[in-house]
């Protein structure tokens, strides 16, 4: 005969270890969720320093100060959970360039978005690792309690409580208590305060201002009716004109790429494909034609030569972002430039995952390279002020570090800023290709011989369109350029350009083959 396979031996022998697992969940899921809804986190958010704390009323909410009106959008995520961006100090210098700059950057908004989410999983991670730990701890205590107090005092305890004549109304008496005086500790303050202030009333962008055209991202967007609302329609208008000619140039770009994809040099079997940039100067909406163009080549290499930014400050992280956004499923090999110095911009670039060459020979991706960031610093709109080291001796540095290396670890790559930093490396014949920045303009391929090796210099024209230091706008300044590098068996094999015109029109270089 089959014995019964539940027993209330078997449920006594459970009922703790389950009663535990019980108090672990509940506790856990308490402490995480508290956590959690009561967690903020100070971060750069475009061009301000910004406090993030998530919410779960499924919105993206932007408070702007008390000039600006809030704005909020739906924030499109599992279990309705949104965030409030308290948006705060900026170094901008009037309220026209920090409207703009703060404009253009909401026009390609995939870098901070990303930074957002990215913060708020780590939130979550965090409080749910704290609440698992107060779990274990309350488990513990209550767990150590139990053995402590032994079976015999605990029997004694049930008949004390269990013989009382009217035993059952009392305790039932006594969690009702408790539930009531729970639940007023929680909710009981909020509702007895009156209200001071009305709640916000939210109105769609597109209803404010029924003349303009929206594309679909705008039309989510919602504003806070108030004073700061209606007094600054004007201001709305210019900013939402703003962003409208942005996402239509870039957008243009990012679409004309397959349009002239049949033009673009497909790698073979045994070949790797980079895609190159440099003087990008802040220009986030560049990046959207620069990952296409990656695709539509084969590419799974991003090679940046420096001048991410303007000046280098903690703000511009958003260029980053940006970059490591659009070029997410890539292998990342980068210097910074004279724009870049400080420490900031290197900074964010390890944070973000990219190889940030500092004098030693690495792999990647089967290429060897060898590189370094810019000696010089150079503000935006100031003159260059030198650093650690002249760009003619890190060229020269560089140079004994190429040569230093063995035939079969040879250089197949250095990559600096500025071009005369690879000036005697490329006199020496130490590395196959030699890449840089720094002019805004396309110097070569220029392949020769050196001894018996074959060596091609190259400096890439801006990418991000810059005639000066600057290049976050509307439009392009100057044309924009990336190149598609080839390589087999680590050593380049192909250079071509694609660049992106003011005119919203691509076109293509034609495919230099070089000797290796």
């Amino acid at each position: 005969m089959v014995g019964r396979l539940v027993t209330r031996a078997r449920l006594r022998a459970i009922a703790p270890w389950a009663a535990l697992s019980l108090l672990f969940v509940v506790t856990s899921v308490v402490v995480g969720l508290l956590g959690f809804v009561n967690d903020s986190e100070r971060v750069t958010i475009g061009a301000h320093a910004a406090t993030v704390s998530p919410t779960f009323d499924g919105y993206a909410t932007l408070d702007l100060g008390a000039v600006l009106p809030r704005l909020r959008i739906p924030a499109d995520t599992p279990g309705s959970i949104g965030v409030n961006i308290d948006v705060q100090e900026t170094d901008a210098d009037n309220l026209t360039e920090l409207l703009t700059r703060d404009t253009l950057i909401a026009s390609q908004p995939d870098g901070e978005i990303g930074q957002i989410k990215q913060v708020i999983q780590q939130m979550a991670v965090d409080n749910a690792v704290a609440g698992a730990g107060t779990g274990l701890l309350v488990v513990v205590v209550v767990a150590t309690l139990w053995t402590a107090v032994g079976a015999r005092r605990r029997r004694e305890l049930w008949h004390l409580v269990h013989r009382h004549e009217r035993r059952f109304e009392h305790r039932a008496i006594v969690v009702l208590v408790a539930m009531l005086i729970t639940i007023a500790s929680i909710y009981g303050p909020g509702r007895m305060r009156p209200a001071e202030v009305p709640p916000t009333q939210w109105q769609p962008l597109f209803k404010l201002l029924p003349e303009m055209s929206f594309d679909n991202r705008l039309k989510k967007v919602e504003v806070a009716s108030g004073f700061s609302t209606t007094g600054g329609v004007g201001v709305i208008r210019t900013l939402v004109e703003t962003y409208r000619k942005s996402t239509e140039l870039y957008g243009r770009l990012k679409n004309r790429v397959a349009d002239v994809a049949p033009e673009i040099h497909q790698p073979g079997k045994e070949q790797t494909v980079a895609l190159l940039v440099s003087d990008r100067h802040d220009n986030i909406g560049i990046d959207g034609f620069a990952s296409e163009v990656a695709k539509a080549g084969g590419a799974k290499l991003l090679i940046d030569a420096g001048d991410d930014t303007s000046s280098g400050q903690s703000w511009e992280a958003f260029s980053i972002n940006s970059l490591r956004q659009h070029f997410k499923d890539f292998k990342v090999v980068a210097v910074a430039g004279n724009h870049d110095a400080g420490g900031h911009v290197e900074e964010f670039m390890r944070k973000a995952g990219f190889t940030v060459l500092d004098s030693k020979p690495v792999e990647v991706e089967g290429i060897r390279f060898l590189g370094d960031s810019d000696p010089t610093k150079t503000g935006l709109g100031s003159a260059d002020t030198p650093g650690d080291e002249t760009i003619e001796h890190q060229s020269q540095r560089l140079a004994d570090i190429a040569c230093d290396q063995p035939e079969d670890k040879r250089i197949s790559t250095m990559v600096v800023h500025d071009p005369s930093s690879f000036a005697a490396t490329a006199e020496r014949g130490c590395a196959s290709l030699l890449l840089s920045g720094h002019l805004h303009r396309q110097v070569g391929p220029t392949t020769g011989p050196v001894g018996d090796r074959e060596v091609t210099t190259y400096t890439n024209g801006t990418t991000g369109g810059a005639a000066y230091a600057f290049a976050l706008g509307y439009t392009l300044r100057k044309p924009g350029e990336v190149t598609l590098i080839t390589y087999q068996k680590g050593l380049p094999v192909g250079l071509q350009t694609v660049t992106a015109q003011p005119s919203g029109d691509v076109t293509v270089g034609p495919y230099n083959p070089l000797s290796s």
